[in-house]
C-alpha cells in the first residue's frame, strides 16, 4: 500500500480493532458499512450464544503482560497444570458429552495434554498445531466436521481462516487480555448451522488482578450480570424474557438438561483499563506533544512533578502511565513547555535545527541524508540513510579528516550496516521522533517525516536547513580537532 498509488481503495475486514491498535481508518478514511458480531446475532445472521463461567484456584495475579500480551512463560507455567486440564475435561463430560467442541489452549503442549486427558477418558480428541503436515490436519477438522472427532484442541491455529459450522460448544482455555484474539475465538463457533439453536460457550475464570484481567464473554459485551447458561448474544428482546425467567428461579427449556441450577447468579466485574485509558495520553504521546526530551519527563514523573492520572502495573517493575488531556494542557502551562500540533510543528522543527544539541555529529548527517533521499511523500529508505552516513564517514577518513570522537563507531570502523542503522535509530533519530516529527516503520524498512512538517516545507527552507547542517558540522569538527 506504500507503494501503488490507487485513485480508491475499498477494504473488508472482520476485525477491524487490531492488535497493534493501528487505527484502520488512517488507510481508508471512511466507514462506508459495519455490522458487529451483536447486531449481527439480533437479525439473524450468527447463532445466539449462551454462556457458562467455570471458576478455577488458578492465580494469574502475578502473571507478567506487555500491553495485551501475557509472558507465555509465566502463563505456560500457571495454567498448563494437571488440575486445570482435568477440570477441562471434567466439565466437557458433566456438562456437553458427545456435542462438537473447540478448546483454545495456551501452547501446543497445553493442547496435548488436554486432548491425552480426553483420550484417556474415552473421548475421540485431537491436538491440532501448525507442526501437523496439511493433509493431516485437514484429515482431522473433516473428521471433526463430520462428528467422529467430538473435541479439537488448538493454540493459535483455528483463530481465524477455519470454519466449521457445526461447532456447538467453545472452551475458552486460554487467558488473553486481547480483544481480538478473544472475539476471533468466539467467532469460530458462531456460524449457523441446522438444527444448532445456540453456541453454548464455557469461560474459564482464573484468579486475576483488576490489571491483568482476560477477557471473558461478560467482559467483552459489558454484562454485570451473569446467570449459568443464559443468553449473553440473542435476537432482539431475547435476554430481557430470559431474565424474567430466571428472576423466578426457573431455566429456559432450551437448557433444561444441563446440570446448572437457575438460582445461581453472579455479578461480574467488568471494570477494563484500556477502555479507562482510551481517552488517555500514553507517557509516549506525552513525550511527543511537549517541546522537551523524553528523559525529562521521566525525572518529572520520579520527582513527582508530573503525576500521571492512571498508572497501569504492568509487571513487579513495570508500569503504563497516563494523562487525562487536561493534564498534559496544566502540565505544560506551569512548566512553560510548548505543546506541540500540527500547526506549529514545522515552526518547531526548523528551531530544532536552528538550535541543534550536538554530542555527536549525527544529527546534521541524518537531516542531510534525509534531504537526499526523500520521495516526494517525505519518506527515505533506512538502507540509503545508512548508505550515505558510511559515505559521509568513510569518506572523512579517506580524506585523512577526524571521523568521529574515538568512541563513536563510526571513528572506530569495521562496523556492519545493522550496526550503523541501530546507531541513527537510538541517536540522532530519537530526539525528532520524541516530537513526532520523524517516525520509523520498521516493516517497510523507512524514515518518514511527519506530513505536516514535510509537505510545508519550501525549497529555500530546505536548502536553509541543508546550510545550516553544513554550518554546524564544521563548527563540530573544529571542536572534535582541538579536544581529541
Amino acid at each position: 500500500m506504500a507503494y501503488f498509488k490507487p485513485k480508491f481503495i475499498l477494504g473488508l475486514t472482520a476485525t477491524p480493532e487490531r492488535a497493534d491498535d493501528t487505527n484502520i481508518l488512517d488507510i481508508f478514511q471512511n466507514t462506508a458499512h459495519k455490522l458487529d458480531i451483536q447486531i449481527a446475532v439480533e437479525i439473524g445472521a450468527l447463532t445466539n450464544v449462551r454462556c457458562i463461567r467455570i471458576h478455577t484456584n488458578i492465580d494469574m495475579t502475578k502473571v507478567r503482560f506487555n500491553s495485551v500480551q501475557y509472558n507465555i512463560r509465566d502463563l505456560d507455567v500457571k495454567i498448563c497444570v494437571s488440575e486445570r486440564n482435568q477440570l477441562i475435561v471434567d466439565t466437557w463430560l458433566n456438562y456437553v458429552k458427545d456435542k462438537r467442541t473447540v478448546v483454545f489452549c495456551a501452547s501446543v503442549k497445553h493442547a496435548e495434554q488436554i486432548a491425552e486427558l480426553f483420550k484417556k477418558a474415552g473421548v475421540n480428541a485431537i491436538a491440532v498445531s501448525g507442526s501437523m503436515k496439511t493433509s493431516e490436519r485437514n484429515e482431522w477438522l473433516a473428521k471433526f466436521a463430520s462428528g467422529e472427532v467430538k473435541v479439537l484442541c488448538a493454540c493459535d491455529l483455528l483463530n481465524e481462516g477455519w470454519d466449521c459450522p457445526q461447532t456447538e460448544v467453545l472452551f475458552m482455555a486460554r487467558p488473553t487480555m486481547s480483544k481480538v484474539l478473544y472475539t476471533q475465538q468466539l467467532g469460530r463457533g458462531m456460524r449457523l448451522s441446522e438444527g444448532k439453536e445456540f453456541l453454548m460457550v464455557f469461560d474459564f475464570v482464573d484468579n486475576a488482578s483488576q490489571y491483568n484481567a482476560p477477557y471473558s464473554l461478560h467482559r467483552l459485551f459489558r454484562l454485570k450480570d451473569y446467570h449459568a447458561g443464559a443468553i449473553v448474544l440473542g435476537k432482539k428482546g431475547a435476554r430481557e424474557a430470559e431474565a424474567a425467567l430466571y428472576e423466578k428461579g426457573e431455566k429456559p427449556d432450551v437448557i433444561i438438561d444441563y446440570p446448572v441450577d437457575a438460582t445461581d447468579y453472579e455479578a461480574v466485574d467488568i471494570f477494563n483499563w484500556q477502555e479507562e485509558a482510551a481517552g488517555m495520553i500514553s507517557q509516549m504521546e506525552f513525550v511527543r506533544r511537549v517541546d522537551v526530551q523524553s528523559e525529562t519527563i521521566e525525572k518529572y514523573i520520579r520527582d513527582g512533578k508530573l503525576i500521571p492520572d492512571l498508572i497501569v502495573p504492568m509487571s513487579e517493575h513495570r508500569t503504563f502511565k497516563y494523562f487525562k488531556e487536561e493534564s498534559l494542557e496544566r502540565y505544560a502551562k506551569e512548566y512553560g513547555w510548548q505543546l506541540i500540533d500540527d500547526k506549529n510543528r514545522k515552526e518547531l522543527f526548523m528551531k530544532m535545527v536552528e538550535q541543534m544539541d550536538m554530542s555527536y555529529s549525527y544529527k546534521p548527517v541524518l537531516l542531510k541524508a534525509i534531504l537526499k533521499h526523500a520521495d516526494k511523500n517525505g519518506r527515505v529508505k533506512i538502507e540509503d540513510i545508512v548508505s550515505y552516513f558510511k559515505r559521509f564517514y568513510e569518506g572523512r577518513r579517506a580524506a585523512g579528516l577526524v571521523v568521529e570522537k574515538p568512541n563513536s563507531i563510526f571513528a572506530k570502523g569495521g562496523y556492519t550496516n545493522k550496526e550503523a542503522e541501530r546507531n541513527i535509530l537510538s541517536n540522532p533519530f530519537k530526539r525528532f521522533e520524541d516530537m513526532n516529527m520523524l517516525r520509523h516503520t520498521k516493516t517497510l524498512g523507512i524514515i518518514e517525516i511527519d506530513s505536516t512538517v514535510w509537505k510545508k516545507l519550501t525549497a529555500d527552507e530546505k536548502q536553509y536547513i541543508e546550510n545550516t547542517c553544513d554550518g554546524k558540522l564544521k563548527e563540530y569538527y573544529e571542536l572534535v580537532k582541538r579536544n581529541y
